[in-house]
Order: C-alpha cells, then structure tokens, then sequence
C-alpha cells in the first residue's frame, strides 16, 4: 500500500537508514492542513489519512521506519474515521469481536502551548502509541493512554473504553501513532469518534464542560420528576404525574449512562454491564413516553395496542436486568434493531395521536402541536447529525434533550391547566346543582308535608265519615230486613218485600265498603293497634269458611280447609287474622268459575305459619298483579266492570299482614287460577313441646 501522508504531504522512503525521520532524511516536515486554527483554538479533526490493519495487533516498533515500508503478512488498508466493523443487524454478538491496529503520521505545528489528542469513545481494550525518533535518531516509544491489555482482552472484563484527553510531550512534533484495538463485548467494533488535536488546556476545559453538562442534566431530570411526584400526590388525579415522573427519571438514568458519567463516579464499573443498564434506560423510555402521549391525549383509556406495547417493553427491561448478564458480554446489542421495530411503532401510534388530536381536539390542539414540535427537532437533529451537516457532540444532544422535555413539561403544563380547568367548572356546576337540588329537596319537604297533612286530614275523613255512616247503614240493614221478613205483618204489594230486599242487600254491600275504607284509613293513620291473643287459626279458617257457604254456594264454588292435626296455636290479633282470611277466601269465590273450588291450606316450616288461599279461578297476568295489589286497584276497566268492589282487599290484607311481621306473596296464572300465601314469623308460633321447634327447624 502507498505511505501514509500527513494528509498528502509526508512522503517516506521504502527503507529508510537510521537515522532519518519518518518524513525521509532530506525531507521537509509538513504540518497538519489547518494547523493555523490553533492559533484561534479550534480543535483539528483526524478524520483521513489512517491507515488500518485487520485482525493483528501489530508491536509499535514495526512502525519504526518509514510509513511506506510493507509489513510482510499483512494487509494494510486506508480508511477515514469512523471505522466500524461488524454488521449492525445481526443475532450473533461476536461478528464484530477481534483486534485491529489503525496508524497515522502527524506533524504538530510548532507552539509555545501544550497539545493533547482526543480519542472519543474506543470500543473494549486499547492502547495508543506515539513512535518518534529521538534527538540522535534512536526510536522513541512513547505510550500516551491505555486501559488494558488488547492481547487478551479475549479473557478480560474491559472498564472505561473511552479514552480522557491525552496530553501530548512537549517536545512531540512529529511522530506516527499507533492504536491497538481489541473489541470482544459489542457486536460492532473499531474508532467510534472521530480523534481530534488542540490546546491541552482548551480540550480539559471542553472535557470538564462535556461531564458537567451531563451531571447538570441528570440532576435536573431527577429534580423534575421528584417535584412531578410531590406535586402529584396532592393532586386529584396523580396518575399523569406519576408518568411524567417516569419519564424523566428514566431520561436521567439514560442521560447518566451514554453520557459515560458512570465511570467518573464508579471508574471499575464493567463495559459489558454499562450496555446492559444504558439499553434498559432506552427500554424504559420507550413506554415511559408512549404512556406520557396516552395520557395526554387519549386520557388514560387503555387499548390492545398499549398492551402490547408495555408487554414487549417490559421483556426487554427484565432481559436487561436479569437475562443480559448470564450470556456472553455484549449480548444486549443484539436487542437494538428489535426495539428500533417497537420504536417505530410507537412512533406511528403517537403520530396517529397527534394528528387525530389536532384536528378532532380543539382544546387539545395546542398540546399537540408543542409535542409534535418537540418530535420534529429531534428528528432534524438525527436527520442533520447523520448527514454529517451538524456534528454528533454529547454536549448538542443534551441541548436537544433539554429542549425537547421543556416542550413535554410545557405541553403537560397546559394539560394540567386545562384539566384543573375542567375540575373547576364541574366543581363550580356541581355546586350550583347541589345548590338546585337543595331547594328543590326543601320545596319537596314542604310538598312532602303539605301531602302528610292531606293524607292524615283524608285518614281522618274518612274513619270519620265511615264511623257516622255506619250507623244509619246499621239501621237501614236492620229495618229493611225486618221488612223483609214481614215480622209486624204483611207489607201489602208482593213488590214491596222485593224492594225491601234490595234495601237489605244494598245496605249490606255499602257496609262492607265502609267497612274496608275506614280499616285501610285507619292502618294509615297509624291508629291501628293490634290486640294479640292465643288463637288456632284452623279454628278461625272453619268459622270463616262457614261464614261465606252461602255466598259460595250462591256462586257454586266448593270451600275446603286442608290443615294437619298437629298444628300449634300463634298469638295474633285474631279479629285482624280473621279478616285476612275473610278478604281472601271472599275474593278466590268472587273470582272463581262455577264448579270451581276453593282451598284454604295451613302449615308450618322453617319459615314460619303459612295460609295459602288458592282457587281454580280466573287468575292475574303476571303484568297485572302490581295493579291488583295496589289500593282501588281494578283489573278491569270502568267501562266492563263485571266484579263489584273498591279494589281493597289485597290491600288490606298486605296492611295486616305487614302489621304482624309477616310476608305476602301471590301466585297467578291466566286461566289456571290464583293463590296467595300469607307466611307468619316463627316467632309468633307457640309450640306446646319444646322438642316440636327442634323438629320444625331440622325439617
């Protein structure tokens, strides 16, 4: 291969005597082009001239002579920095493992300030030689840096690949340096950066600069996410500060490790578990702000996508951590080209988002587009950084990264404003609603006793005119039913004892009405006090049934009473007993069919005494039995009214039923007839022998 030049302008011989200079004896030492700009403090970059030997760690003193000189076995190559070798997408972590030896002559200007020279970020194990020759011609080694051994990096755990800036001998002008590079825990390796030279005191202030900015950073980012966290939980709603939280604590821990402060605060932390952690803090970013842009704009509803999303991050979090370091150093980048698929995912769904929100979301809108903003400058920057049109610095990364979050912090500001807004005016409506609906609970309560006193004057009303109806009604009944009989002699006119029995019969039904509306008004009024006493209800059945035999037989309707011999007696109010059994059987014959029956069964279980009145009747849709059971209740229409009645009955026997603690149900089919039951508590049966109780509740 052709000599290496100091960018064109060194020649060396093929065999040089020992005594000259790597330039050649009679040939003029040209400095580096631009080596004027030192004199304004600017930095020169060793981007060309550099020569690289693949996979051989070649010893510095071969470099001796002249630059030109072939070395027997090898097979030099010119290259400009970066180089990388190994293939980016690949599943095997060793493609880029190996060695190299990369040289390159350099002539210094000469100056009155110290020099240094800028390696960037070497990959794995490296040392970096400087062959000169010295005063009388003799070769001069001189090792400017090193953090190892590149012969057997193979067998070792690297620390710290990235060489600080090298102070360069004073008396150093012109000499070929050396770089033997050994990468055995990436997938990739060679010169990452590109080597720079300037003033020594300049370059260690841009040194202090490039790891102060980094520490600054980092603090900051934890700063915001500690007061997110403070400020959240005196917040309603903390759940979006406790994302955002996240967010810029997993942007500090990236920011702490790609920046290599890691090994200004802990100088033997291993190379291969630094990619480990740095890889988790981008798999903890990724989430962090797809949950942050979910929150912002979708408002916490949580869809397949977003599942998916964390599920796949939080595997690639958990290799980080627990997996990465049981395989081969180095194994995490292999999870690089994967997670660049789930980042454009993300990228996508946030796209969607913001686009979705800008044009659907008024009041949203200015969120977006901070945050589509924000997305834009670091896109440019990327896009600027790869086409080479802006330099790759760490410290314009953190400039980015800090503008870029003070977008987020802005757009989560308005979303905090606005949602604080909304919180207002619901609290301010719900005031003024509760402040509605207080009045309109007092204008209720006033209404609400307005109607108390109506029905309390309409109870009184009625037990009244029902007390002073009774009586003339008694004496009606009574004189028409002697007329009736013609107890004091004939009435004359065979019609005069038919009217008489109308009389009778009329008088008679009116009692009854008047009878069930001043009980039902009575049972309003709350004056209705029960009279308990020891009674057997089959006794009071009987009695009931005999009573009504001949309006059944009138109807012709068969009454039958079904009760077990054992019974106990109960302690009631047995006029009040005695009426619900009369409304309900009177009722099963009023509704029941010629030839029908009707069947009165008594019993006692677990749940107490039961009197289940059932007939072969007409029976009650199940759509009609509210109405049945309501007060005036009539399933009828007042224009085909067959049945007589006020509708009270069923009524009055839940009123009297709910007075003794009881429970009423009723069972009806359209056609099949109707049964209702009336269930006593077990506390109102009376055992004669205490072992009956014991028998009832086993069975």
């Amino acid at each position: 291969m052709a000599a290496l030049f100091v960018l064109g302008a060194v020649a060396s011989a093929a065999a040089a005597p020992h005594g000259e200079s790597f330039a050649g004896t009679h040939a003029v030492a040209a400095p580096l082009p631009g080596a004027e700009d030192l004199a304004h403090g600017e930095a020169l970059t060793l981007r060309d001239g550099w020569t690289v030997y693949r996979d051989a760690l070649v010893a510095e003193t071969r470099f001796a002579g002249g630059c030109g000189l072939s070395l027997p076995g090898l097979d030099p190559r010119a290259v400009s920095l970066p180089d990388i070798w190994g293939p980016a997408l690949t599943t095997d972590v060793s493609t880029g493992h190996g060695v190299a030896t990369y040289c390159r002559d350099i002539v210094l200007p000469n100056t009155s300030q110290f020099l240094a020279l800028s390696m960037g970020t070497t990959r794995s194990v490296y040392d970096i030689h400087a062959v000169s020759k010295g005063r009388h011609g003799e070769l001069k080694l001189t090792l400017l840096h090193r953090n190892g051994n590149p012969a057997a990096a193979e067998h070792m755990v690297p620390v710290n690949p990235t060489a600080p800036v090298i102070a360069l001998p004073h008396d150093l002008r012109e000499f070929r340096l050396v770089v033997h590079l050994a990468n055995y825990v990436h997938k990739q390796g060679g010169i990452v950066d590109v080597p720079e030279i300037g003033f020594l005191q300049k370059m260690e202030s841009m040194q202090r600069r490039a790891s102060a900015f980094p520490t600054a950073l980092t603090l900051v980012l934890l700063l915001a996410a500690g007061a997110a966290i403070a400020v959240g939980r005196g917040a309603g709603n903390s759940r979006g500060h406790f994302i955002f939280a996240a967010l810029c604590a997993a942007s500090a821990l990236r920011v702490f490790l790609v920046s290599n402060l890691v090994w200004d605060y802990l100088p033997a932390f291993p190379e291969a578990r630094k990619y480990d952690l740095e890889y988790f803090s981008l798999f903890l970013i990724a989430p962090a702000y797809y949950a942050f842009i979910c929150y912002l704009f979708r408002d916490g509803k949580v869809i397949w996508l977003d599942r998916f999303i964390y599920a796949v991050s939080a595997a690639f979090c958990l290799f980080a951590l627990f997996g990465a370091p049981f395989f081969a150093p180095g194994t995490i980048t292999l999870l690089r080209e994967p997670f660049q698929a789930l980042w454009a995912l993300i990228i996508l769904a946030v796209g969607g988002m913001i686009l979705r929100t800008i044009f659907t979301d008024i009041e949203a809108r200015r969120d977006a587009l901070i945050v589509l903003l924000a997305a834009a400058v670091y896109f440019v920057y990327e896009i600027l950084t790869s086409m080479k049109i802006v330099g790759a610095s760490m410290e314009l990364s953190n400039l980015v990264i800090v503008f870029v979050t003070a977008l987020h912090i802005r757009a989560f500001v308005l979303k905090f404003r606005r949602v604080e807004g909304e919180r207002d005016a619901l609290h301010r409506n719900l005031l003024e609603t509760n402040e509605a609906l207080e009045a309109r609970a007092d204008e209720l309560s006033h209404a609400l006793g307005l109607a108390e006193q109506a029905s309390r004057a309409k109870s009184e009303f009625l037990a009244t005119m029902s007390h002073e109806l009774r009586t003339p009604l008694n004496a009606i009944i009574g004189f028409s039913e002697t007329m009736k009989l013609e107890m004091f002699g004939p009435l004359g006119a065979p019609r005069y004892v038919d009217y008489a029995k109308d009389i009778n019969q009329s008088g008679t039904h009116l009692l009854d009405l008047v009878s069930d509306i001043l009980d039902i008004s009575r049972v309003e009024s709350g004056t209705d006090s029960l009279y308990e006493q020891d009674i057997r209800i089959e006794t009071v059945a009987q009695q009931v049934l005999d009573t009504l035999r001949l309006k059944a037989d009138a109807a012709g309707v068969v009454c039958r009473l079904d009760a077990p011999e054992d019974l106990p007696p109960v302690r009631v109010d047995e006029r009040k007993l005695r009426q619900i059994v009369t409304n309900l059987v009177g009722n099963a014959i009023k509704f029941n069919r010629p030839g029908g029956t009707v069947t009165v069964s008594l019993g006692r279980g677990p749940e107490g005494y039961a009197i289940a009145v059932a007939d072969t009747g007409i029976g009650i849709a199940a759509r009609d039995i509210p109405r049945a059971l309501a007060r005036f209740g009539q399933i009828e229409n007042q224009l085909n009214r067959k049945y007589e009645g006020l509708g009270l009955g069923l009524a009055i026997v839940q009123a009297l039923t709910a007075q003794h603690d009881g429970s009423f149900a009723i069972a009806s089919e359209p056609g099949r007839g109707t049964t209702v039951t009336v269930t006593l508590p077990p506390e109102r049966c009376l055992a004669a022998d205490p072992a009956e109780d014991l028998a009832v509740a086993a069975g």
